[in-house]
């Protein structure tokens, strides 16, 4: 593999050194970065550098370019991706345990299902009663049952319609369908997750949060259980 010069590697560090700065708030939404002179003294780097760190600050949203009197690089809103994104390297980076994303996870789903309730549309109410019927089709298909274990997850927290919830479902929804699909989650095991699905998904086009809060705690949980004893981690 072809390894990085280091002119690029500089514009990558100078890219994620300002990326930090605006997903941290340092620099605020609407507020112009530092003129390209200005970056390149703070920073000892080219005009190059300067300006491809710029070109992949702009290629994630996270800046607009902006011509004329007051024209310069400014700030824009993290997208949904950006955020997502943002979360897989804090996971990665920070060598999270696989038991505290299902932690985490414990204390947002049960949330989202009560929000989803409460928020969701026909379009979603169509949309997780197709995920469940291709679920009760695909039982015996490992490989397609986890994919749609995954997807139905995502599909709840989608309806709650939080999109910091569903951040966090997309960074890691690798990492729950890796965790699912193994020879121990067998059939029975997989027909009581698609039992659960389906009294979940009732109770949320029932317009009823308490029931789709505490039936997703149950869920949740007892797979939490099973993974932890399954794996020690």
């Amino acid at each position: 593999m072809q390894s990085k010069s280091p002119g690029v590697i500089r514009s990558i560090e100078l890219a994620t050194t300002l990326e930090a700065q605006i997903v941290n708030g340092g620099i605020a939404i609407g507020e112009a970065l530092p003129a390209e002179r200005d970056l390149m003294v703070q920073y000892q780097v080219s005009r190059a550098t300067v300006r491809e760190a710029l070109r992949i600050l702009g290629a994630k949203g996270l800046i607009a370019a902006r011509r004329g009197r007051l024209g310069g690089s400014y700030v824009q809103a993290p997208t949904g991706s950006v955020i997502t994104q943002s979360l897989d390297l804090f996971i990665q980076g920070h060598d999270i345990r696989f038991s505290d994303l299902l932690a985490t996870r414990e204390a947002i789903e049960p949330v989202a299902a009560a929000k989803a309730a409460l928020n969701r549309t026909d379009d979603d109410i169509t949309s997780l009663n197709e995920i469940l019927d291709r679920t009760d089709e695909k039982i015996e298909d490992i490989d397609t049952f986890c994919k749609l274990n995954v997807e139905w997850h995502t599909a709840v927290v989608k309806a709650s319609y939080n999109p910091l919830f569903l951040s966090f479902m997309a960074s890691i929804s690798t990492a729950l369908y890796a965790a699912s699909n193994r020879d121990e989650f067998g059939v029975e095991t997989r027909r009581i997750v698609a039992r659960a699905h389906r009294r979940i998904t009732e109770a949320i086009i029932a317009e009823d949060p308490e029931k789709a809060q505490k039936r997703m705690e149950r869920h949740v949980t007892s797979y939490s259980e099973q993974i932890d004893l399954r794996n020690n981690f």
